[in-house]
């Protein structure tokens, strides 16, 4: 989602051109600083939210680099032997820093090392502020499995063709960091410290929309979604005065705005929080968290329009059933779908249907892993220790003929038995890239965000 804006009138956009960064980057013969020496370092400054300036060395570390290193890096031994040594180029490194806010992907061993080199110089230790966008990434985008460099330039389009190069990764650090910076912006920063500290404030995958926020303002934002989300409602005190799980396709889009334009104007509400889920069963599971805080005409309102815009050919089981359940033991055990972050999946077990139970994996990195999970479930459920979760039956009746069409259709979700994995696990990797070729991830997470 992008937003247009006055150069000149926006306050959060006016605070972070005012700031001054020096983006930097180590290559290092190892992670001792007593021991190793650093054989490259790579700068690039940032003003007024623009590269503007980029500098880079290679040192005579006077030790033999090691071979993993050279291979890491692609710098031989050969490359630095006639580099200038460490304290030649010291004040030119300095001087270029200046008293900018310093920024790296990995801070936490860049500033502490040069810090290493700077004692043993003789020299004062860095004064400066120093920010670190791999820790920024985990507080932006916290359902994130891998944040390294090279994974954050790909989802973010950022050219990085030389990874474990100073400049080339100072570089890259620096278009990331200007990406971040963008997203402060269009969330309305209004503290410097908000940079440093941004946990529970700037999340991409969830708003929380306040009065005096108007309902047009919150109307624009709902109909701007692409990706599934859950909508809460709360009153004073943070009382949840409703919840709305949307799907957000071509299909049930025009009904959901209608929905949330209702509820819009009929709930006394405080807050709206917006949160994208990814999977639109992710979104029902969420929803149950707090379902049962909804008032009990509402929840039935909710579940009605569930089954009228979801679910409108299948046929409604009476709450009076006995035999209340779409599962029985031939269906499957187990559910994947895809997660809202690119690469990444979820398995439920279908008993236990909640976040304590999920397994959030890359694919196809993570297949011993996948296995190791179900394997373990499919003991306690042997057992019968793998612990159940609770529904509501009006809304677990909707979520289980939910799973079912899905199950049928082919779409959205893979539903497995427990033995698949453990026993056939040729055929089940094979099932599983299939449902992924058929259904590959749809959302354009986190280049488009809420």
């Amino acid at each position: 989602m992008t937003k247009q804006i006055e150069p000149d009138s926006n306050e959060s956009l006016l605070l972070l051109k005012n700031l001054n960064f020096c983006v930097f980057d180590l290559e290092t013969t190892g992670g001792n600083h007593e021991k190793d020496k650093i054989i490259e370092i790579g700068l690039v400054k940032i003003r007024n939210l623009e590269i503007t300036d980029k500098k880079s060395f290679l040192i005579q570390p006077e030790i033999r680099i090691p071979d993993f290193i050279q291979k890491l890096t692609s710098i031989k031994q050969s490359d630095v032997e006639n580099s200038p040594k460490i304290e030649e180029v010291i004040d030119e490194v300095l001087e270029f820093m200046g008293d900018d806010i310093l920024v790296a992907h990995n801070a936490s061993f860049d500033v502490p090392f040069f810090n290493s080199v700077l004692r043993r110089l003789g020299k004062i230790e860095l004064e400066n502020k120093s920010i670190c966008t791999n820790l920024m990434t985990k507080y932006l985008i916290p359902n994130l499995m891998n944040s390294n460099l090279n994974y954050m330039s790909k989802i973010f389009g950022i050219s990085h063709k030389k990874a474990h190069r100073a400049l080339d990764d100072a570089i890259a650090t620096a278009k990331l960091l200007l990406k971040f910076l963008d997203i402060f912006e269009f969330k309305g920063i209004t503290k410097i410290n908000h940079l440093y500290y941004p946990k529970n404030r700037f999340e991409l995958d969830r708003v929380h929309l306040k009065r005096p926020s108007t309902n047009e303002e919150i109307f624009k934002k709902f109909t701007a979604l692409k990706t599934p989300a859950l909508i809460t409602f709360k009153g004073e005190n943070g009382v949840i005065l409703n919840s709305f799980p949307c799907k957000v396709t071509k299909e049930t889009k025009k009904a959901e705005e209608n929905y949330f334009k209702e509820l819009l104007e009929t709930e006394a509400w405080e807050v709206v929080t917006i949160k994208l889920v990814g999977p639109f069963l992710e979104s029902l599971i969420s929803l149950n968290n707090v379902f049962s805080k909804i008032d009990f005409e509402k929840r039935n309102r909710l579940v009605d329009f569930l089954w009228e815009n979801h679910l409108p050919k299948t046929t409604r089981k009476k709450m009076t059933d006995p035999e209340y359940t779409q599962f029985d033991k031939e269906f499957g055990d187990f559910v994947i779908t895809n997660h809202l972050v690119p690469e990444q999946l979820i398995i439920y077990p279908l008993i236990s249907l909640n976040p304590r139970s999920e397994l959030v994996f890359r694919y196809p990195g993570h297949q011993k892993k996948l296995i190791q999970y179900i394997v373990s479930k499919s003991n306690k459920m042997s057992t019968n220790k793998l612990k159940k979760f609770f529904f509501p039956p009006q809304l677990r009746n909707f979520i289980e003929s939910y799973v079912a069409d899905c199950k049928k259709t082919g779409r959205d979700m893979l539903v497995i038995k427990r033995g698949a994995a453990k026993n056939t696990p040729e055929e089940f990797f094979k099932d599983l890239e299939k449902f992924l070729k058929d259904n590959p991830n749809p959302y354009n997470y986190p280049k488009e965000y809420i």
